[in-house]
């Protein structure tokens, strides 16, 4: 053995001749007698049951055969950090400064174990091998977040949650609690918020945004919530694993589950009953200019402060529909007596004043990026996630940072071929991708990193119906995630990293975690090397241990064709097949890409305006890579623009003759994506005066159940240029006849081709 097949990996782990049996070991000793000690000891003497009962003890000198545990706070180790000796006197020592420390110690023994163990099965071989580890995470904050508004999860499974957070050595729980789709903690001044928020009509049967409408005489069953006393269990069993709880309560949107019992406390004073399917934009909102909101929040906050003892409370504030406060005569009141300018201002003095309430109960106020907006509170912490920019916005200004972006972070996306995948809200992050996240960005001082406390994956629970699909969701990559932020970005090769994966992915095997295989698909990567080299072709897998095969000629790959072995060129346009083979045997489906070869490969371009980051392709070079998209929206060659026109320009290098411009759009309305109205080029050779502009005008009526890869052609355009500028334009919004009519419309585009 080579390398101790731990994630994350340790600091330092030096393997030592020889190995202990676990089977001859005698006793668990307790160096300081302490409780923290004893807690730890109780997990392993379970882990160990199976192999023998071994008793715990009190320390004594010269004592062989046995696992020594130390809690000393004078140690020098960090704060979380840990020692961890095999071999040490025929048995092993785990030493920390603190009880978080020990626990981590315990973890990467129980890595070290026989997989058997889990299950409480006798392994065959209870040898493990001498080592000496030394130990201690990089960030912090190593989170997970999960949505229990959307779909119910009982405690059970809450606890099964924290055991695979805990496994991970993350710690903290982010409890997202409430939302539109129900209200889930139990709030004594408010019995309403558990009788008729939490519960509502069952559409489970139905894909999300397909869910048919309330009909007067259905009843609302399906939900639930968490007792209070619940609620202290499952904040005891994540603290005896050194996870802090954070609770999430959304306002000031969000919040139309509050509506089906207290509708006096929204802009329009409404019923809205608990809806099954998703409220956005917000139906309603928290009333900012009624008095009686605040007072509601604070008796609610009073109650949910009293039940979590850590020092975040998480308060939402994304997506408030503001629409609502300029058409309500209370807000307006409210911003002409605060002397506001605007529904910006007023949501950030909304957030203000419930952080002032928060600080003086001597907690802390987390909130999504959007309370940036106006004015961030004080002392808020920002939980940024669309995107970076927000985090490196709220670091500049001093403040903490928990980066969780939609792009790396967010575990309802895809994470393999949406056409074969269980069906998730969009996006697309692979194990990979996750792998490579880096919380700090590059354009921080050195001194404002130090506000970037960490990081956390998120669940959101839309296409999340069950317990093992949540665990479908979020594993592996919450494994690879939990590499990133305890041993640090780019520390380790992803290669390294997902060899240990196949021995932790047996034990969550034994532990019947539910976890997802990845990624079968080969991917695609170009750029330009010269005009005659032609386009440098790259092949990548998630499993890099496994063999790629590939074609040239459209045939389907075999076992007897190429095997790729570094990257390549093309000069002419291609179709390239490939796929991989493990064991000999072809293993998921033949991805397939028509490489393009065209003027605009490789070059150049300029985004005039920038691609959501939820949707970003395959970055900056993703219009002029030679690769086209498929059908699916979520296949990482489409970039996306949310109510924005697409407006690039592309630098061709040098006065280029251009006969015909095709520019590559998706059509698929039930994901709110539809067609630009026009498509607009114009040339320049200086890249400030635009001329011989030309157009196409575009119609694609109602269309919906069809996905479509749709081609605009610019013909006939003689026209010698360096600079091509192409604009497409956005309806911006849903049309009438749509179902989400008044809502953001969205342009896809795959490639733009020059010839």
């Amino acid at each position: 053995m080579n390398e101790l097949n731990i994630i994350p990996k340790p600091v330092s782990a030096v393997i030592e001749d020889g190995s202990i049996d676990l089977a001859m070991l005698k006793s668990i000793a307790l160096m300081h007698n302490s409780d923290d000690e004893k807690m730890t000891a109780v997990y392993l003497q379970k882990l160990l049951q199976p192999i023998n009962a071994l008793p715990i003890t009190n320390f004594e000198k010269n004592k062989m055969d046995q696992i020594v545990l130390s809690i000393d706070p004078k140690s020098p180790l960090q704060a979380e950090g840990y020692q961890l000796i095999i071999g040490k006197d025929n048995g092993a020592y785990i030493k920390a400064s603190t009880s978080a420390g020990l626990f981590y110690g315990f973890q990467t023994f129980r890595q070290l174990c026989p997989t058997e163990l889990e299950k409480s099965v006798i392994p065959k071989n209870t040898e493990i091998n001498n080592c000496k580890i030394i130990d201690h995470p990089i960030f912090g904050y190593r989170g997970m977040h999960l949505d229990v508004s959307r779909h119910f999860f009982d405690i059970n499974f809450i606890k099964t949650y924290i055991d695979m957070i805990a496994l991970h050595k993350m710690n903290v729980f982010h409890w997202h609690l409430t939302d539109d789709n129900g209200w889930r903690i139990q709030i004594n001044q408010y019995p309403e918020l558990t009788e008729k928020s939490a519960w509502r009509v069952d559409r489970r049967n139905e894909p999300w945004k397909e869910w048919s409408p309330i009909q007067p005489n259905e009843k609302a069953t399906y939900g639930g919530f968490y007792t209070q006393d619940e609620i202290r269990d499952v904040i005891q069993y994540a603290a005896e694993r050194s996870i802090m709880v954070i609770p999430e309560i959304e306002m000031p949107g969000h919040t139309s589950e509050v509506f089906a019992a207290y509708p006096e406390l929204s802009c329009k004073g409404e019923f809205i009953p608990v809806n099954p399917g998703s409220y956005w934009p917000n139906v309603d909102i928290f009333c900012a200019g009624n008095d009686d909101v605040f007072m509601f929040l604070e008796n609610v906050l009073e109650e949910v402060i009293d039940l979590f003892p850590g020092p975040y409370i998480h308060i939402g504030g994304d997506e408030a529909e503001k629409t609502h406060w300029e058409n309500c005569p209370k807000c307006q009141k409210r911003i002409k007596d605060e002397k506001l300018r605007d529904e910006t201002e007023l949501q950030s003095w909304f957030i203000k004043k419930i952080e002032k309430y928060i600080l003086s109960k001597n907690k802390k106020l987390v909130g999504w990026d959007e309370i940036l907006e106006g004015g961030l509170a004080k002392s808020a912490t920002v939980m940024s996630w669309r995107g970076m920019k927000g985090g490196i916005e709220s670091a500049k200004a001093g403040h903490d940072v928990i980066m969780c972006p939609t792009s790396h972070c967010y575990f309802d996306y895809y994470q393999a071929n949406p056409e074969t995948s269980p069906e998730a809200i969009g996006g697309y992050t692979t194990l990979k991708k996750v792998y490579s996240f880096d919380p700090v960005p590059l354009d921080l001082s050195k001194e404002d990193e130090k506000f970037i406390l960490g990081a956390q994956g998120n669940l959101w629970t839309e296409y999340v119906q069950t317990p093992a699909r949540a665990q479908y969701r979020v594993l592996p990559r919450m494994t690879a995630l939990s590499e990133v932020l305890w041993s640090g970005p780019g520390k380790h090769s992803y290669n390294n990293f997902y060899r240990r994966l196949s021995y932790l992915e047996k034990r969550f095997d034994q532990l019947e975690w539910s976890h997802a295989p990845g990624s079968f698909l080969v991917s695609f990567h170009t750029e330009k090397v010269s005009e005659n080299k032609g386009i440098s072709v790259q092949l990548t897998s998630e499993k890099p241990s496994e063999t790629i095969r590939f074609t040239m000629d459209g045939s389907d790959p075999t076992i007897f064709s190429s095997e790729y072995t570094g990257a390549f060129n093309v000069n002419k346009t291609t179709i390239l097949r490939a796929a991989l083979f493990i064991n000999g045997k072809l293993a998921g489906q033949i991805s397939e890409k028509k490489l393009l070869f065209h003027k605009a490969v490789g070059k150049i371009i300029d985004y005039k305006t920038q691609y959501k980051n939820k949707y970003p392709g395959s970055g900056s070079s993703n219009l002029v890579n030679g690769i086209t998209g498929s059908t699916s929206f979520n296949d990482g060659f489409w970039q996306g623009w949310e109510r924005d026109d697409l407006d690039v320009v592309i630098d061709l290098g040098s006065e280029t003759e251009i006969n015909q411009i095709i520019c590559g759009f998706l059509e698929s309305q039930n994901s709110w994506i539809f067609l630009p109205t026009e498509v607009k080029v114009s040339f320049s050779n200086n890249n400030i005066s635009y001329e011989n502009e030309k157009s196409i005008a575009i119609s694609d009526g109602e269309n919906y159940g069809n996905k479509n890869r749709v081609e605009a052609n610019i013909n006939d355009i003689e026209q010698v240029a360096r600079f091509v500028r192409i604009t497409g334009t956005n309806r911006k919004i849903c049309p009438d006849w749509h179902a989400g009519a008044g809502g953001d419309a969205w342009i896809f585009a795959d490639e733009i081709i020059v010839k």
